[in-house]
């Protein structure tokens, strides 16, 4: 039940039935037991359960060389991808190895303390034989009821915390899971102890369950998925913002058709600027992940859908409207920051999604005393490494006169747009030495007041930074109206936007200086009315040369420590095996130990350790000498071990029952009869591992099943 309520954290129905599949594939791997000790068992099918779930998530990981980061990769995966999940097998592996191995657990839990009950035994002897084997029982049942309500309690937590508690709003899963933990505890275990009424236990969990909804708070759900980041990381996709005068002399080539509401299309948003280009960010995630934008949204947006066909657009950006939150496409990726949406694989003619996509949509009032953010999370909007003094004074020449932000911008637009023109010829690029030759240059020179889409915005955005204003460069369509919109490469353009507090991301049109979905015309026009000096021209300074495009040295030495570290996987999975046999192993040895340093006592319990590795576990109520003469020497066990055992089970049952300080007689050669046992009991002992078979007999030094006996 619990296993089928956690894929309500999935879409649809198959992780569902997934989930129970996996529960019994788990309870399928107990009869295992039977020839194969426990521990091994469980080993071996968390092993491969762990083996498996690699083989199906390594084809979507960005490595899928090193198995282990593939493996820690697939929560912080999931914690990430929408809600509810897509049904996709790498998002369905954690919950499938949760169920798993909670299920694994607890049907150990519930077989294990029955066998470890009839292999106790206290010191040799009937009576305290019979009070071991009694205690255990008690202390086995007691277990074997609790564990299925644990494991059912993990589930129901983990799709809590995974659905935010939105899976069962009104708790009648819980309600459910209370019903049928009671059941089974007044019916199914009544018959088990003998028609005994066990009315306390239901207590129990309802008791537990009413406290802890007294006392945890109804709101303010706690969130997981904001504890991790988006996991994909290092896309490499190139900005298409050198693309624009490509764009432009492919003229009316079709690059896809939208239908829906009048927007414009968005490609990519650029935020990081080096003083030479924009970047593209490099870590994204799947499309409705928690994670929030760095600077949040405004509050004044409107949502649109609209339906995108691709046609000769090529690359991995998706065209977009605003900020994504749903797109039926699989396999599509989101900056979190800046709303970008790309996707693994080259886009493909034909291509047919819908996205929905949310935009800031503020009133002219809103922006005309609005403010900007300040503090860390704006300082990859506002980054200027090596800003030359003539934009920097430029920039503070044109705002001078302007008294808020909205107005700084409104100036810097129209400053950029005056007399020049946009040319599709022009060189391309957006270092500062190109920005100062299209701001700067004299008439005649190559670029000089002129350049495409990308020089406008781009100066914009670095003139915007000079003095205050957080910008990011968008690169886009604005297409032509209609029902059916057909988007051409000659629409291909760029804008810049600056960010508001509390109104979120404005666009401004320094090429044309109309209003892109902005503050109206209208409004500008008031607003340059009132500037005084809105035309000041730059103080005459020679031209800087661009910044060196360094790679980070941090990047470079992270690069081949990455590759060296590969192995580093395969030798702990590799390694797990080695090391749980060598603990069990020695913890069979510290055994060993202890029970010699219990005499003949401690000798007769190690014959009870080889008859439970054996498979020959005495009932509970045989007395020492009574398992020496009939579970040793029976069946295919040699006969000459009935004598050796005899003599052992009278030596442990005088060392438990004879009163002090009297010593055991029949031992000759002068041995103490502590020796002379535990030469008995390594005798007995090999002549049971001779009649196991081969297979029992490779597991016997490390077999973890005497570790439990009492």
């Amino acid at each position: 039940m619990a296993a089928l309520h956690l894929g309500v954290g999935w879409q649809g129905y198959v992780p569902s039935l997934v989930f129970a599949g996996a529960v019994v594939v788990a309870f399928l791997c107990l009869p295992l037991v039977r020839w194969v000790p426990a521990g091994l068992v469980v080993f071996a099918a968390v092993s491969l359960a762990l083996v498996g779930g690699y083989w199906v998530a390594r084809d979507s990981a960005i490595d899928s060389t090193d198995p282990l980061p593939v493996l820690l990769d697939l929560v912080p995966r999931l914690l990430t991808a929408a809600r509810p999940a897509p049904a996709t097998p790498e998002l369905m592996v954690p919950g499938a190895l949760l169920v798993f191995g909670v299920s694994l657990g607890v049907a150990s839990a519930g077989r294990g303390p029955a066998g470890r009950a009839r292999a106790g035994s206290g010191r040799a002897g009937s009576g305290r034989v019979g009070r071991g084997w009694r205690g255990g029982g008690r202390a086995g049942r007691g277990r074997s009821l609790f564990a299925p309500v644990v494991g059912a309690a993990v589930l129901y937590t983990c799709t809590a915390l995974l659905t935010a508690g939105q899976a069962d709003r009104n708790g009648l899963v819980a309600v459910v899971l209370l019903a049928l933990v009671a059941v089974g505890w007044l019916v199914v275990d009544r018959l088990e102890a003998g028609g005994r009424v066990l009315l306390g236990l239901p207590a129990v969990p309802v008791a537990v369950v009413a406290l802890v909804a007294t006392v945890l708070p109804s709101g303010g759900a706690f969130e997981p998925r904001e504890l991790v980041e988006p996991p994909v990381s290092g896309l490499g996709v190139a900005s298409p913002l050198p693309q624009l005068a490509f764009w432009a002399g492919l003229g009316d080539t079709e690059l896809f058709r939208m239908r829906g509401p009048e927007r414009a299309v968005r490609l990519v948003a650029l935020s990081d600027y080096s003083g030479a280009a924009w970047r593209a960010a490099s870590l994204y995630g799947p499309i409705g992940a928690v994670a929030a934008p760095d600077l949040p949204p405004g509050a004044r947006v409107d949502e649109t859908e609209v339906e995108i066909t691709i046609g000769e657009l090529n690359g991995s950006w998706l065209p977009t409207v605003g900020r994504p939150t749903a797109v039926t496409l699989d396999g599509a990726m989101v900056d979190p920051d800046s709303g970008s949406l790309v996707s693994l694989t080259e886009l493909q003619p034909g291509l047919k999604y819908r996205v929905r996509g949310v935009l800031d949509v503020p009133d002219d009032t809103d922006l005309l005393e609005a403010t900007v953010p300040t503090g860390g999370r704006t300082h990859r909007y506002l980054a200027l490494p090596g800003l030359p003094y003539s934009l920097a004074e430029y920039a503070r020449q044109v705002v001078r006169s302007a008294r808020t932000p909205y107005e700084r911008a409104v100036a810097i637009e129209q400053v950029v747009k005056q007399g020049r023109v946009p040319d599709p010829q022009a060189p391309v690029g957006s270092s500062y030495a190109r920005l100062e030759r299209f701001l700067f240059g004299a008439p005649g020179e190559p670029g000089a007041n002129a350049g495409t889409a990308e020089q406008f915005a781009s100066a914009f955005a670095v003139l915007g930074r000079a003095v205050g204003l957080p910008t990011r460069v968008v690169v886009g369509f604005q297409p032509a109206t209609g029902e059916e919109r057909v988007v051409r490469a000659a629409d291909a353009t760029a804008w810049p936007e600056v960010y508001f507090a509390g109104w979120g991301w404005v666009p401004f049109d320094p090429v044309a200086g109309v209003s892109s979905g902005g503050s109206s015309a209208a409004q500008k026009r008031e607003v340059l009315d009132r500037l005084a000096s809105i035309t000041a021209s730059p103080t005459s300074t020679p031209l800087s040369p661009p910044p060196p495009l360094v790679t980070p040295s941090s990047a470079v030495a992270a690069q081949a420590p990455a590759e060296s570290r590969r192995w580093i996987g395969y030798a702990v999975l590799g390694a797990l095996p080695v090391v749980l046999l060598l603990v069990l192993g020695a913890a069979r040895l510290a055994r060993r130990r202890r029970l010699r340093a219990a005499g003949a006592t401690g000798a007769w319990a190690y014959v009870l350790d080889g008859l439970l590795l054996a498979g020959r576990t005495p009932p509970r109520d045989r007395t020492a000498p009574d398992i020496a003469s009939g579970d040793i020497a029976s069946g295919d066990m040699a006969s000459g071990l009935a004598e050796q055992a005899g003599e052992l089970a009278g030596l442990a049952e005088f060392a438990a029952f004879a009163p002090a300080g009297q010593v055991a007689g029949g031992v000759s050669g002068g041995e103490s009869s502590e020796k002379h046992a535990w030469r008995l009991a390594r005798q007995v002992r090999s002549g049971l591992r001779r009649g196991v078979p081969w297979y029992r007999r490779m597991f016997w030094a490390v077999d973890p099943r005497p570790l439990w006996r009492r």
